[in-house]
This record gives structure tokens, C-alpha cells and sequence, in this order.
């Protein structure tokens, strides 16, 4: 039998303007797009403001997560994309806010610039939506 990719999105899907799918279940496995600090219309949550921006991006992350039948706890991979690593300390202690042990593996990068200029922060993931993380 094939593996099918089923769409999954919240309403509203505030990435459907840009042409992006906010996440696939295949299997089980929730592949997540990157997801940035914009809000239900699509607009951007925090310029200037790391914390803000982070706050939000997590909620989307979590959002949309919750759309497929999952939630942050079921996370095994993230990876985070800074535009100052200085930032890096907070995002230690948001992996303790947002997530739970056994903590997820993890993937940090310092780039230039996002998809709009004011973001300051992405979040994308791989969760599972059926099963459970033994640590």
C-alpha cells in the first residue's frame, strides 16, 4: 500500500497566500513548516521585539500541531533559525518552557534573513502524531 501525505492547516491558514502547506501527516509523522511570528490574518506579531516574536512563533507551532492531532510534546525534531544568536539563551530557556523531557533533538542556525524582513525567528518540526517518545 502507497503512504499517502495528508495536508493539515488550522482556519485560518495564515501561510495559504504564500502557497505553503503548513504541514503533511505521513504516517506517523507530522512534518511542520517553518512557522514565524504572524497572526490569524497574516500579519507580522512583534516587530522589533524578539520575545514577542518567539512567543507567537511557538503558539503557531503548537497550533498547528494541534490541527493534525498532535501537540508540542510529541515533538522529536526542531530546528530554529536566529537572525542573532545572541538570542540563543532565550531560546534554552523556551525549549523548557514550550517542551518536555526527553527533550527533542534539536537543530539551531544563524542566517541573514527569513521569508519577511521583520522576522527574527522560524520554527520548524517533526512530531509524531500517533505513539509516544520513550526516553
Amino acid at each position: 500500500m502507497a503512504s499517502q501525505a495528508i495536508r493539515i492547516k488550522t482556519d485560518p491558514d495564515f501561510y495559504e497566500p504564500f502557497k505553503i502547506a503548513q504541514a503533511y501527516r505521513v504516517g506517523d509523522l507530522i512534518f511542520v513548516s517553518g512557522q514565524a511570528a504572524v497572526d490569524d490574518s497574516g500579519a507580522v506579531v512583534g516587530v522589533g521585539d524578539f520575545d514577542r516574536q518567539a512567543k507567537q512563533s511557538f503558539e503557531n507551532l503548537r497550533r498547528v500541531l494541534n490541527a493534525g492531532g498532535s501537540d508540542l510534546s510529541k515533538i522529536i525534531k526542531v530546528t530554529i533559525y536566529l537572525k542573532d544568536m545572541g538570542n540563543f539563551p532565550k531560546i534554552v530557556a523556551l525549549r523548557e518552557k514550550y517542551f518536555t523531557p526527553p527533550y527533542p533533538a534539536h537543530t539551531i542556525v544563524e542566517i541573514t534573513s527569513l521569508a519577511l524582513p521583520e522576522f527574527e525567528i522560524e520554527i520548524e518540526a517533526i512530531a509524531l502524531a500517533e505513539g509516544e517518545i520513550v526516553g
